[in-house]
């Protein structure tokens, strides 16, 4: 169950790395955030199996007659669903992973995608109407309709007018495929801390080189993008053939470090390979590029109308990462070696 969990948690993260719409969203719905939202000022209780459910961050509300809780409440040990948020996306949207099926769900949208683990069939995946006030974007989660969720994964929902509580239950053979306890908590261990926890350590560059060390990979250059985040530039062989990747590291709930994704970086020719990953771009050398001895490269952009222009040292070096201004997306590079020779080509 772990395998099949990793394979979609992999898949929604190579999906959401681009910030254009998702495959599965068309250019006719992509989602417009509401500017308000009536809710009830009487806050409803959640209860699983006969516990009440404790929120950390975002509240339980009713919204016409309906309960809408945040995503979070789903990852409970007695529920198992796999949560992955991606609320700074151009697109907010959360991706909720069980073993009954999954959906894709935007805020203020009409409707969601449900695939269905259990449909034997190629192409399970179906858009539903919510029938209902749409899930809503409510600070570091998504709020959805608790009863369309639950029901969809297989859970009963049952309500207690004098009480304002949504009671879930699972029955045996519900609870039958779920792992213990204490493997979901490991589970939930692996997975990276958000961009809006605080209560995370950050990444240091110690811990990075250590890392990278224990790891066993040839490190060209590193370099750490945000308090979690941080990218490692390797050489990588498959079939004799050498090339650059950039290796993503998270930091995971449990404190430690892991691999996120790879970017693989193709050949601009001359044995030279250049990419651009947002605002950083790395730069490696192969075979004949390595024989011309470079020992330099210029780096020509724009910024606001001007050209603006940069030389790096690259001597002895088989790669590198350098920095480039918001905003800047696209410029020109050239190297220059030994005898005079010079190689052009460019970033995007």
């Amino acid at each position: 169950m772990h395998n099949r969990r990793f394979m979609n948690v992999l898949l929604i993260l190579f999906l959401s790395a681009s910030n254009s719409t998702p495959i599965f969203a068309s250019a006719s719905v992509v989602p417009k955030l509401s500017d308000s939202i009536q809710r009830s000022a009487i806050q409803p209780s959640v209860t699983i199996n006969g516990i009440n459910f404790s929120f950390q961050d975002e509240l339980p509300t009713l919204i016409e007659g309906k309960t809408f809780v945040p995503t979070q409440i789903f990852e409970h040990p007695d529920i198992q669903a796999d949560i992955t948020k991606f609320i700074d996306n151009p697109y907010p949207h959360v991706f909720i992973s069980h073993f009954n099926g999954a959906l894709s769900i935007y805020p203020d949208k009409s409707d969601y995608m449900f695939s269905d683990y259990n449909e034997d069939i190629e192409d399970s995946d179906v858009w539903i109407n919510w029938k209902s006030p749409t899930p809503y974007l409510s600070g570091s989660d998504i709020m959805v309709p608790l009863r369309a969720i639950a029901e969809r994964i297989g859970i009963s929902v049952d309500w207690d007018v004098a009480t304002r509580t949504a009671i879930i239950t699972t029955d045996d053979d519900f609870r039958a495929e779920l792992e213990s306890p204490e493997e979901w908590e490991d589970w939930l261990g692996m997975k990276p801390i958000e961009m809006d926890d605080p209560s995370g350590e950050a990444i240091t560059e110690q811990e990075l080189t250590e890392f990278a060390i224990l790891s066993g990979l040839p490190v060209l250059d590193s370099r750490i993008i945000d308090k979690y985040t941080a990218v490692l530039l390797h050489i990588e062989e498959e079939d004799g053939v050498e090339s650059l990747t950039l290796k993503y590291v998270d930091r995971l709930k449990n404190g430690s470090l892991d691999w996120s994704m790879d970017l693989g970086m193709g050949d601009d020719g001359d044995d030279v390979q250049v990419k651009r990953s947002g605002q950083l771009v790395s730069v490696g050398m192969f075979d004949q590029g390595l024989k011309k001895q470079f020992s330099h490269f210029e780096v020509s952009y724009k910024v606001h109308d001007k050209r603006v222009t940069h030389t790096y040292d690259i001597s002895g070096k088989q790669g590198m990462f350098f920095d480039i201004p918001e905003g800047v997306t696209s410029g020109e590079i050239t190297f220059f070696g030994k005898n005079g020779y010079s190689f052009g080509t460019y970033f995007w």
